[in-house]
């Protein structure tokens, strides 16, 4: 009779095999593929909080410092810390049913015009579906990942990569529109979620270097911006 393997020692063999290649797990995807994954999740969102933080030379023609809020583009609510001849002041912003309105420190909600806006704080674009912050990710260029790392107690994947300063120029009309910008992109080993992302380079001046850093929290949590009672 011809010796073989038992049945039960090659199943045996068989599922060890299985067990050590789980083990292993599935391998991420490319940087490219998690940067397309991430933009999605995040452009179909109904809501996120976010941060905004900026460091670094600014400038006289940049007077924001930090900003946060809710938002369901096109719609709109934060608190933003501006700098007015080296004294720090808080205002209100709120883009909703196609207008602007703005609660400043001397009094209630007004309604603003696009050009008077633009000397506080011009938000609509940073999150625009098409020119905003998510939809530029698709456009990075030289993407790489680096090792898994924790933002806000979330696992991650940090991306880097470049965008151009025309392209940031569309998303903030105050970044200068030449060469280009080194870009960091946190995004979730599970589910895509973007937490965190940062611009860098010579945003605002040829030759001073700032940073951008958004954080981002709640995601998918409903929003609804509603336009605030003037006077």
């Amino acid at each position: 009779m011809h010796a073989g393997v038992s049945p039960s020692r090659g199943l045996a063999a068989g599922l060890a095999i299985v067990i050590s290649l789980s083990a292993c797990g599935t391998p991420p995807p490319d940087a490219t593929t998690l940067l397309k994954q991430s933009s999605q999740r995040m452009l179909g969102l109904k809501g996120f909080h976010f941060q905004m933080q900026i460091s670094g030379f600014t400038g006289p023609d940049e007077p924001v410092q930090s900003a946060q809020g809710d938002a369901h583009p096109p719609a709109l609510h934060a608190r933003v810390n501006l700098k007015e001849g080296g004294i720090l002041l808080e205002v209100e912003v709120i883009f909703a049913a196609g207008n602007i309105y703005l609660k400043s420190f001397t009094g209630g909600w007004q309604q603003l015009t696009p050009d008077e806006v633009a000397q506080y704080f011009d938000a609509r674009s940073l999150f625009d579906p098409q020119v905003g912050l998510f939809a530029a990710m698709r456009e990075t260029t030289k993407a790489a990942r680096g090792n898994v790392e924790k933002v806000n107690g979330h696992e991650t994947y940090p991306i880097t990569g470049q965008v151009s300063g025309a392209r940031m120029h569309e998303l903030l009309t105050l970044i200068r529109d030449q060469g280009s910008y080194q870009a960091t992109y946190w995004i979730g080993t599970q589910g895509s979620d973007l937490w965190r992302a940062r611009l860098t380079g010579n945003l605002f001046d040829a030759e001073k270097p700032a940073t951008i850093t958004f954080d981002f929290s709640n995601h998918d949590h409903p929003v609804s911006v509603t336009p605030p009672p003037l006077g």
